[in-house]
C-alpha cells in the first residue's frame, strides 16, 4: 500500500507561547502545554491546573491516551514493537511491500525522555527477502484503539542536507482489516515534504505542507464522523471528507525507508518523539 499507510527543550516559538499562556489563565479547549497536575483543590484567589489539552484544537477534551517516553524502555503495556500484522519477534518485515527495511526491534529506543527510531544501512532477511536496512515500528494494536477524537505528537522530523524530509516516518492510525477500517496518516513524509492523508477502501486523498516541517513540530488531527481537520504547529492545516471511516483505531509510528515514495534515502537517520496523546469529547 503506497500510503501505508523529552529530551532537549526548545525555543517556544511566540506564537506558541501565546497558546499555552491563554491555556494556563484558564481558556478551554484552545490547546497549549502541559500543566502541573494535582489532585489538592486550588488555593483561593489562584487558577487551579489545567488538563493537558490538544495544541490549537478546539474544544472540550478529556485525556485518554498519553506517553511522555520519561522511562528507560517502552512502555510495553502501551505499545508493540514491529509489523502488527505478523508474529512478535526481534525483526519483522515491514507492513508496506514497498518498503527497503525489516524491522528490528533494537532500532526502537526511549530514553532521554523521547522515543528515537533509527533507520540505518544494513542487510537483513525478513519476510523471505533481504532487504538493504532496517529500522522500526511502534503500535498500540490490542493494547490501545479509539473511534473519533483528536490525536496528536510532537515529532522531530530528520531531514536531509537540502532540507527535504528524509526517508518516508510517519505517525499515523489504522483500522481493522485495511483498507477498509481506514488509515489516517496524521504526519508522514511523501517525496520530501510532510503531508496528511486518509485512505480507505473507497478513496484516497490527501494535503502536503508547502514550508519546510523538518526538526521539532507538532502534528495534530481530530478525527470526526465523516470529516479529519489537520493541524500542524497548533494552526489548521486541512480538512479531508472523503472515505472517511468510523471503526476504531490503533496508533502506528514508524521510520520506513523507500525514496520513490518517500524523501530521499538518508541514513543513519532518527525519527524522535517527544509525547503521543489521543482525546475524545
Amino acid at each position: 500500500m503506497e500510503h501505508r499507510r523529552r529530551g532537549p527543550r526548545y525555543t517556544v516559538p511566540a506564537a506558541a507561547l501565546a497558546l499555552l499562556l491563554t491555556a494556563l489563565a484558564g481558556c478551554s479547549g484552545t490547546g497549549g502545554g502541559p500543566a502541573p497536575a494535582s489532585s489538592a483543590p486550588p488555593s483561593a484567589g489562584s487558577p487551579g491546573p489545567r488538563a493537558v489539552l490538544p495544541t490549537g484544537i478546539p474544544g472540550d477534551w478529556h485525556l485518554v491516551f498519553q506517553d511522555d517516553f520519561d522511562g528507560t524502555s517502552l512502555d510495553g503495556s502501551k505499545w508493540n514493537v514491529g509489523n502488527p500484522y505478523v508474529e512478535p519477534q526481534r525483526i519483522t518485515p515491514p507492513v508496506g511491500g514497498q518498503e527497503l527495511d525489516c524491522y528490528d526491534a533494537g532500532q526502537v529506543v526511549v530514553r532521554d525522555g523521547m522515543l528515537h527510531i533509527t533507520a540505518v544501512q544494513k542487510q537483513q532477511k525478513c519476510g523471505g527477502r533481504t532487504l538493504p536496512y532496517v529500522s522500526g515500528m511502534v503500535n498500540t494494536k490490542d493494547k490501545f484503539s479509539f473511534a473519533f477524537g483528536a490525536l496528536e505528537a510532537r515529532v522531530h522530523v530528520p531531514a536531509t542536507a537540502d532540507g527535504s524530509v528524509a526517508n518516508w516516518p510517519a505517525f499515523w492510525a489504522v483500522g481493522p482489516d485495511w483498507p477498509s477500517g481506514g488509515e489516517n496518516d496524521v504526519m508522514e513524509g511523501l517525496h520530501g515534504k510532510i503531508c496528511a492523508y486518509f485512505n480507505s477502501a473507497t478513496a484516497s486523498t490527501g494535503s502536503c505542507a508547502a514550508r519546510d516541517l523538518t526538526g521539532w513540530h507538532v502534528f495534530g488531527a481530530e478525527w470526526q464522523n465523516g470529516r479529519v481537520d489537520y493541524y500542524r504547529d497548533g494552526v489548521y492545516a486541512a480538512t479531508l471528507n472523503q472515505g472517511i471511516t468510523s471503526a476504531p483505531m490503533w496508533l502506528m509510528i514508524d521510520n520506513a525507508v523507500q525514496p520513490t515514495i518517500g524523501g530521499p534515502t538518508s541514513v543513519p537517520a532518527t525519527l524522535l518523539i517527544d509525547y503521543v496523546r489521543v482525546w475524545q469529547q
